[in-house]
């Protein structure tokens, strides 16, 4: 598996936590905790993103 589908993945996974947290009814701290996974995941497949695409430009030029 190459860096742009794990980027992939981890934006869709905080898309996901996102999704359930905006939908769900949950006590305050389950409610917390899917947020921040959210905000982990999506940052962190961004970067991946953006580090696969800065790459990708490297070996066109």
């Amino acid at each position: 598996m190459n860096n742009k589908n794990i980027g992939f993945v981890f934006v869709s996974l905080g898309l996901v936590f996102l999704m359930l947290s905006l939908t769900l009814t949950l006590p305050t701290p389950i409610w917390s905790a899917l947020i921040g996974i959210s905000i982990i995941s999506n940052i962190t497949g961004t970067a991946i993103l953006m580090r696969f695409i800065k790459n990708s430009q490297k070996s066109i030029r």
